[in-house]
């Protein structure tokens, strides 16, 4: 799912020099104190990188030619590109250099920019599901030349991205409206799943929704072990299953399965009163 975020900052690592000061039995010393020799060798003016070296490691990073669509150029810096896509998952990259990072902005249909930033160590790839039309990219650095950014599209590769964003396209519309002070969850797997929600001792109605199987077993238990809903079976059929829990202690477990390869669950907790 989706889809992107502002990666880590680079932490700063600094090295402290431990002097350890020995002293010599039965050797006496009546000279002058001798001046030390500076310990730090006089500040280097990094060399900076032309242009042209910039846009050559932009295409390294993209696997991409410098000519090719949506890298830099003389003319323009700043990688964009501007297509008519048809409906489909597709991987979106950007990548820059000669400066820390730079901006990746996409824009869809509705017009609404999603931009994520990145740094220029690596590529900052996004999975994007278009519904079909027009998509605009483009990568901006914070600075002119020499700086260079450059933007590709390709045709998403990656099953388990494209499995993600349908999981959470189906939990979206799945128990709705939502309840205010509802505790929410989704989860997806081959075997049986176990999802912890962090809910304070109380009465609850729990609500789930299954797919992708014939029938699953729930369970709920608390963080403490003590089972708070027997085991059930629950038909995956779309309807909403039910059930009143009473936590006795924080938190709650659901377990569920079996599981399969497009099972799918979908829960919350809605308070409804004190113990």
């Amino acid at each position: 799912m989706s889809h992107g975020g502002m990666p880590p900052r680079r932490a700063r690592v600094f090295t402290v020099a431990a002097v350890v000061a020995m002293s010599l039995a039965g050797c006496e010393y009546t000279g002058p104190p001798e001046q030390l020799a500076p310990s730090s060798p006089p500040p280097v003016t990094p060399s900076s990188a032309s242009f042209e070296d910039n846009v050559s490691e932009v295409a390294r990073l993209l696997g991409a030619s410098p000519g090719d669509p949506g890298m830099p150029s003389g003319a323009e810096p700043a990688g964009k590109l501007s297509l008519d896509l048809a409906p489909g998952d597709y991987l979106v990259s950007g990548a820059c250099a000669g400066v820390y990072g730079a901006k990746l902005t996409v824009v869809k249909a509705d017009g609404v920019p999603e931009a994520s930033s990145f740094e220029c160590t690596s590529t900052l790839d996004r999975f994007v599901r278009h519904d079909g039309g027009p998509l605009t990219i483009s990568a901006v650095p914070p600075t002119g030349r020499p700086a260079a950014t450059g933007v590709k599209v390709q045709v998403n590769r990656d099953r388990r991205a494209s499995e993600l964003e349908d999981m959470s396209e189906w939990a979206a519309h799945q128990l709705q409206p939502s309840v205010p002070g509802e505790l929410r969850g989704a989860s997806s797997g081959n075997t049986t799943t176990t999802a912890g929600l962090s809910a304070q001792p109380g009465e609850y109605e729990l609500h789930l929704v299954c797919a992708g199987l014939p029938v699953a077993e729930l369970s709920v238990a608390t963080w403490n072990g003590a089972e708070v809903l027997a085991p059930v079976q629950v038909p995956c059929s779309g309807s909403v299953f039910k059930a009143p829990v009473v936590l006795p202690t924080e938190g709650a477990d659901l377990t569920m399965g079996p599981g399969g390869l497009d099972s799918r669950f979908v829960y919350r907790l809605v308070p409804t009163g004190q113990p």
